[in-house]
């Protein structure tokens, strides 16, 4: 009568080997996407960041006037922000001058150096501003 074998077969060893590795490979992989990931949001978000401080400072410590600003975040070195002021047409800007206001586009571009290219974060909003306003932006 045959002796019954226990164990595996070297066949069997390699499969349960190989099938290993790959769910290995693709858990290492997810996990690396993630971290990737991670680290873009963290990047876009301090850019956010950046856009939103330099909003906020717009008509209070910068005059908020027609042209084009550019410059460094002093926390954050690697990013640079431009920000674009202009007059808005549109259909009460007429009425909106006779009473002595004025509507301003502002566009906030922030940039930051990438691994395979430089990036950008956008954001523009709408300021009005009145005469009596901007008489107080110059005292």
């Amino acid at each position: 009568m045959p002796k019954l074998q226990r164990g595996f077969t070297i066949l069997e060893v390699l499969v349960a080997f190989m099938v290993a590795a790959l769910l290995l490979t693709v858990i290492l992989s997810s996990f690396t996407n993630g971290m990737s990931n991670l680290a873009k949001t963290d990047r876009l978000s301090v850019a956010a960041l950046v856009a939103q401080s330099r909003l906020a400072e717009l008509g209070v410590s910068v005059p908020l006037e027609a042209g084009t600003f550019e410059g460094q975040d002093e926390s954050a070195p690697e990013y640079r922000w431009r920000i674009r002021v202009a007059p808005l047409e549109w259909d009460f800007t007429d009425q909106l001058s006779a009473a002595g206001g004025i509507v301003y586009k502002v566009d906030i571009t922030v940039l930051w150096p990438g691994t395979k290219r430089a990036n950008s974060f956008s954001l523009t909003s709408l300021r009005t501003v009145f005469a009596q306003e901007a008489g107080k932006e110059g005292s």
